[in-house]
């Protein structure tokens, strides 16, 4: 029997992805605290947490009684295949906020003012990566609410048509 080839990067993304729908829609709970726990899972995915992401998703939702499987599944979103998009988002946006030129900042550091443009650097990302990471985190619940309330419906409805009520003669 033949090999399947391997699969290509876009196909692995796809499927990451779809691992991520079907596990949170098919978690058990409270369609709010599953959609909470999802929010502080994006939330920690997106901020620079240097791979605690995870751990500290699992211990937030433990301590706030939030979904714990759905905070993990949210943590999950900053990947190999997202934390280019996230860096330099953060990075713009940051220097958005402080009205200044990330490539100012990256030049003064080739110029040797390293401490200064390193600290000026990180405040920038930090600021930019926070209001990305809060962004992401609403806009992350809502979805996830709607989809998992959207599925529960859809189900329940299908469970109506193949259970009729008994007739009551």
């Amino acid at each position: 029997m033949a090999r399947k080839p391997p699969r290509t990067l876009l196909e692995r993304g796809k499927r990451i992805f779809r691992y991520i729908y079907l596990r949170l829609i098919r978690v058990g709970g409270d369609p709010a605290h599953i959609a909470l726990g999802f929010a502080l899972g994006v939330f920690l995915g997106i901020f620079p947490t240097f791979g605690l992401g995870v751990p500290l998703a699992f211990f937030i939702a433990s301590l706030t009684r939030w979904n714990r499987v759905s905070a993990v599944l949210g943590s999950l979103v900053m990947n190999p295949f997202t934390a280019a998009f996230f860096w330099s988002i953060s990075g713009t946006v940051g220097a958005a906020v402080f009205r200044t030129n990330a490539k100012h900042v990256i030049e003064s550091a080739r110029n040797g003012e390293r401490i200064k443009s390193l600290t000026e650097g990180a405040l920038i990302y930090l600021a930019g990566n926070a209001i990305l990471s809060l962004a992401g985190a609403v806009i992350s619940y809502f979805i996830a609410l709607q989809i998992i309330k959207a599925y529960r419906e859809k189900k329940h409805e299908r469970w109506k048509r193949t259970h009729p009520p008994p007739d009551l003669e």
